[in-house]
């Protein structure tokens, strides 16, 4: 998966630039939507005007916020806002393997809160269920995002987390929770072994049991 050449991307950088007034009430909404035909059905299929061409992109997506399990932000190149690293759960990894293996060299949308934000090409098979999102998202966005998710970085790779792969709220706000305990416990843990205090600290007192002779 690679960026789409920013030439091509002017019209798309400038609906997002001034729809930034649109961010202001925080919502969650990010679907990813692979290219159309002309002989598609025009009811199933999205118009988008990109480098003065235009594209036609399939209304229903690939995949959208119910599938993400976790995420990490990053700041976009050329202050347009921020990105995403996003972690699908298996059946939006098995969606977004599905669309990169059978579409090579097409395109595929992202559209955040309604917005259409970022394009990327496919140029390769992507089979870890990992999607990125270049440019675009509002910090309102990834606020609200926090509330459901986990972040990747709370999220070490030896955690049993990793592989859960939650699909549903509960289980995702479950596994956010876990993260940051988890988090949190090995910061204490840390914090003790250098002398910070709690039981690695304190000097252990004798048994008194009695031993055998």
């Amino acid at each position: 998966m690679k960026k789409y050449p920013r030439l091509l991307l002017g019209g798309l950088l400038a609906v997002m630039m001034t729809s930034c007034a649109n961010f202001g009430q925080p919502k969650f909404r990010i679907s990813v939507h692979t290219e159309g035909a002309e002989e598609d059905n025009p009811r199933e299929v999205i118009p988008l005007a990109l480098g003065g061409r235009k594209f036609l992109f399939k209304r229903v997506p690939e995949f959208s916020q119910r599938q993400i399990t976790a995420f990490e932000p990053f700041a976009a190149e050329g202050g347009q806002g921020n990105g995403l690293l996003l972690q699908l759960d298996v059946a939006g990894r098995n969606a977004l393997e599905y669309a990169t293996r059978i579409r090579q060299g097409e395109l595929m949308l992202t559209v955040v809160n309604g917005v259409p934000v970022d394009v990327v090409q496919t140029d390769k098979p992507v089979a870890d269920g990992r999607f990125t999102i270049w440019r675009g998202v509002s910090d309102e966005t990834i606020a609200e995002m926090e509330k459901k998710l986990p972040r990747l970085s709370q999220m070490r790779s030896s955690s049993p987390y990793m592989d859960m792969l939650a699909s549903t709220d509960d289980e995702k706000k479950a596994m956010r929770e876990r993260a940051e305990a988890e988090e949190k416990m090995l910061k204490e843990l840390e914090k003790q072994k250098s002398g910070g205090g709690g039981w690695f600290s304190r000097k252990r007192k004798e048994p008194n049991e009695i031993p055998l002779q």
